[in-house]
């Protein structure tokens, strides 16, 4: 017979709830413990305070006896929860913060609604303080639903502030349920709260994980923002560096023509070539600055690439000032497909890795221009007869004015990598001391 009673629907109920309750609460506090949010504390507070509420019915159902002081107990419990809760969706909304006296004057009212509904009022008390923390707990709920931006990416808000506001509404609806515990609307009422209960803790959890995700995103966007600042003090200082040279020059150049005097004919027209021959290098340096620190948008059409590999290698033959005892050799594989890019950027792009093939072999050599399918990509290789990259140079050749070259400024091959990277292909390089360099350059020719 005791082991019956004990089993009874009341019991059950009220043992299922406080341990639900006590379970969910060590989960805030673990919650709670990684993220120190203001609001996340008040839930803490008012799953704790839920956990006391439960616990007291279940020891009313275990010990009749004290149903006075476990009711009492259990109403101001329930109030106090419902009162964190409030706070928790003010603290979310406007960052509110409880101070002494709200935690004061919070306690009294609970203690006079407690009193209110176990002592002095009886039965319309309590559906009266029922409805009223139901009704609290829909403005909670809708406190707790995210706005703006954030109603599409904040899930966790969303499931929550829902749930708040069945919750309330649930509470509210329980007033007008018969207290016998044998009926079939009490036992449905009943596992409806504590689905809800399960569920809002669910929602809390998404909240932390959305939570955590944000922080690393924005973590993420501080560093990237710090490598771009990082990036443009390496670009300017740079650029500081390579423009000092000829400027140095021309200053140099200009002194000398302001004396007449002392320079011949052919002298005065020596200095004026070098001024020409220094400011169109300061104009390269400039201008290929530019197309680094604001690379145009490439626009790409379908096209032979076989075609603007000719022309290239057309442009490096009449180059008889640097190229003038080269051997230009070409090979198109004629079964390589068409596929989108820029004409004109593509043609920058083979000039800048062909040039640096003349310069490698000093103008004299044997450069081969080859066009072949490899898998997926289209191959573009360019290999030279030069003297070759050890391994450690071959490494930062696509970082900016890093160069091999005395006269070189650093940025033919990192404006070529970008290019390359906003056609979605990719530059291998494979180079070693004393047998020259090839360079490849691979574009996807799926989906074109």
């Amino acid at each position: 017979m005791i082991w019956r009673d004990a089993m009874s629907v009341p019991l059950m109920l009220a043992f299922v709830s406080t341990l639900a309750f006590a379970i969910q609460l060590l989960i805030f506090a673990y919650l709670y413990s990684s993220h120190h949010v203001r609001f996340f504390q008040y839930l803490l507070w008012a799953w704790g305070a839920y956990t006391i509420s439960k616990g007291a019915k279940l020891l009313d159902t275990l010990v009749p006896s004290f149903d006075a002081l476990t009711l009492f107990l259990g109403g101001v419990a329930t109030v106090g929860a419902v009162g964190f809760t409030l706070a928790a969706a003010l603290a979310h909304r406007w960052n509110y913060r409880l101070r002494e006296r709200d935690l004061v004057g919070g306690a009294a009212l609970a203690v006079l609604l407690a009193l209110a509904t176990t002592g002095w009022g009886g039965e319309e008390n309590t559906h009266l303080v029922g409805m009223g923390l139901g009704a609290l707990q829909v403005v909670a709920g809708v406190l707790f639903w995210p706005v703006g931006p954030r109603l599409e990416r904040c899930r966790g808000e969303r499931l929550l502030a829902a749930v708040l506001a069945l919750w309330g509404l649930h509470r509210i609806a329980v007033q007008f349920v018969p207290p016998e515990p044998a009926t079939a609307t009490y036992l449905a009422v009943h596992t409806v709260f504590v689905g809800l209960y399960f569920l809002a803790t669910f929602a809390v959890i998404i909240m932390v994980l959305e939570r955590g995700r944000s922080e690393s995103e924005r973590l993420h966007a501080r560093l990237r923002e710090a490598e771009r600042l990082a990036t443009a003090g390496e670009l300017a200082a740079g650029m500081a560096h390579e423009i000092r040279n000829p400027l140095a020059a021309i200053v140099n150049a200009t002194a000398l023509l302001t004396d007449e005097a002392g320079l011949t004919p052919d002298e005065r027209t020596t200095t004026l070539a070098a001024v020409r021959i220094e400011a169109r290098r300061l104009n390269r340096i400039l201008s290929d600055f530019l197309q680094l620190a604001r690379p145009k948008e490439a626009r790409r059409t379908p096209g032979d690439i076989g075609a603007v590999v000719e022309h290239v290698s057309a442009l490096i033959r009449d180059d008889r000032s640097r190229a003038s005892r080269v051997d230009v050799k070409v090979a198109v594989d004629p079964r390589v497909p068409r596929f989108a890019f820029d004409r004109d950027q593509m043609i920058q792009v083979l000039w800048n890795v062909a040039l640096n093939g003349v310069e490698a072999m000093n103008g004299r050599g044997r450069l081969s221009l080859e066009v072949a399918r490899r898998d997926d990509d289209v191959a573009l290789a360019v290999s030279d007869t030069g003297r070759g990259i050890s391994p450690e140079h071959a490494r930062r050749v696509f970082e900016p004015f890093y160069s091999g070259k005395a006269n070189g400024n650093g940025l033919g091959l990192t404006i070529a990598e970008r290019i390359v990277a906003a056609h979605g292909g990719r530059i291998e390089v494979d180079s070693a001391p004393g047998r020259g360099t090839r360079v490849t350059l691979l574009f996807p020719v799926e989906g074109t």
